[in-house]
């Protein structure tokens, strides 16, 4: 399936400009029209909520007609509730992509109660690409922590189609069940384990191109492959299912919301299809 329509998300910060930067070019590489949408809160006088909101339109426009890539274009502002008029805009569009900027640190607050980024993330029926570095060219390495399931299925496939001249790397984090208490890694049940393990990474992967090397199984830990492998992997982007492990206060995967939250670079966030 491909991209034909993208939706940025700001909220004019340098955060929403790298995002505004990163959907303009890979709407100009995929020959997709572009929608920008910022929401102005309207809890202030409406005096205002106006004002702010003429400032809004005229900031985009100026930052859009920077860009200046010729994509097929349009700029909404709309007054309410940030958070509901996105999600609402978001699932009742038809866009195939929705691109974010990294979310503004607030500190203990951001513990209390997901953020905005989070929010759109987890509560999105569409794809979402949430953008922290600056976009100096198109994707080059592309790393996919994997567990099987259609929603990380769905994340390769679309990086594919972001970043078609990419190098992947595909990887599974795994553990035998009580492996302290069944003789640890060479023990025949973990081999047993291993076995099945990459008998189902065959089978998960059977579908995706023949030219994609075949999903490493890595014997450790998620948050310590995760670390090892952009140490050594040095991806540019992240593509990643939700919903796969065990689920975080933000309704998204607890492994998916912890990069949500403190992304190591741009991240590909998918909700899973039938493969």
């Amino acid at each position: 399936m491909s991209i034909n329509s993208i939706l940025i998300a700001t909220d004019l910060s340098e955060r929403s400009d790298r995002a505004l930067q990163r959907g303009f070019r890979l709407a100009a590489e995929l020959g997709a029209k572009v929608s920008v949408i910022s929401v102005v809160d309207d809890t202030a006088p409406d005096w205002m909520v106006a004002e702010f909101e003429e400032k809004s339109r005229k900031l985009l426009e100026a930052a859009v007609s920077a860009i200046g890539t010729g994509v097929e274009n349009e700029i909404i502002v709309k007054r309410g509730d940030p958070i509901s008029q996105l999600i609402e805009i978001v699932n009742s569009g038809d866009c195939d992509l929705v691109v974010v900027g990294k979310h503004r640190a607030r500190g203990l607050f951001d513990g209390l109660r997901p953020t905005t980024v989070e929010s759109v993330v987890s509560r999105s029926l569409k794809l979402v690409l949430l953008v922290v570095e600056p976009a100096h060219g198109p994707y080059g390495r592309v790393l996919a922590p994997v567990s099987f399931s259609p929603a990380c299925y769905q994340a390769v496939e679309k990086a594919l189609c972001l970043a078609p001249e990419a190098t992947f790397r595909m990887y599974h984090a795994w553990f035998a069940p009580f492996e302290g208490l069944t003789g640890g890694r060479v023990s025949n049940f973990a081999r047993a384990v291993e076995r099945e393990t990459a008998a189902q990474a065959v089978s998960w992967a059977e579908k995706l191109p023949a030219s994609l090397e075949k999903v490493v199984l890595l014997h450790e830990s998620v948050g310590e492959s995760l670390s090892r492998e952009m140490r050594s992997f040095s991806p540019d982007l992240l593509a990643v299912g939700a919903n796969t492990r065990g689920v975080s206060f933000t309704g998204l995967g607890s492994f998916t919301a912890s990069i949500v939250r403190d992304p190591p670079t741009d991240i590909l966030i998918a909700r899973g299809a039938e493969m």
